[in-house]
């Protein structure tokens, strides 16, 4: 009887300390600080009088924490500063004609929860693009690269809002290759023109 009683305590003891323990390490759990990003979209006018529509099939957005000691080009092995990770926020494709986003006109591509922290860098993840002229031809433009890397430093802190703004230029962006039947490439140009 005085085993079985000491057993007892020996048990509801154990399960006390695991309680304990378990109730202290959720507690001192830091919960992440998050403010509110939204990237907008726009273009520069296009100066082809016979085109009516250029369209570009965008299925990432991606904002890079600033690197630790370093403002390089981002790698998934690099080292990011407070042990922040890339954040995606475009969740599902999206074509957008970028005619359509001239002279001051622009959409809202992304926005969502970011870890509060200093950022450097926006990456555009492309699928595919076309050119439509007025005269209803169409032409696929060929990808020199299915992404895109745009420099633009910013902070968000904790509880905030931040919106920037990307000017994808369509002009700069579409280039003719003379070595390839003429052919149409996309080599992105993409720079921030505003932010908040």
């Amino acid at each position: 009887m005085r085993g079985q009683r000491g057993l007892s305590i020996a048990l509801l003891s154990i399960l006390l300390f695991q309680f304990g323990c378990s109730h202290k390490t959720r507690q001192t759990q830091p919960i992440p600080a998050t403010g509110t990003l939204s990237v907008r979209l726009t273009d520069a006018p296009l100066d082809l009088a016979n085109v009516q529509s250029l369209n570009v099939t965008l299925t990432g957005l991606i904002v890079y924490p600033r690197e630790r000691g370093t403002f390089g080009l981002p790698d998934p092995g690099r080292d990011f500063e407070d042990g922040q990770r890339p954040v995606a926020l475009l969740a599902h494709p999206t074509t957008i004609d970028l005619l359509t986003l001239t002279h001051g006109a622009s959409i809202l591509l992304a926005s969502g929860d970011v870890p509060a922290g200093s950022y450097d860098r926006i990456r555009l993840e492309i699928a595919g693009a076309n050119i439509v002229y007025k005269d209803q031809t169409s032409a696929t433009l060929q990808l020199e690269s299915d992404k895109v890397d745009i420099p633009s430093e910013f902070s968000l802190t904790a509880n905030g809002d931040a919106s920037i703004t990307l000017d994808f230029d369509g002009a700069s962006s579409v280039h003719v290759d003379e070595t390839s039947s003429g052919s149409l490439n996309l080599r992105p140009v993409v720079t921030p023109v505003h932010s908040t």
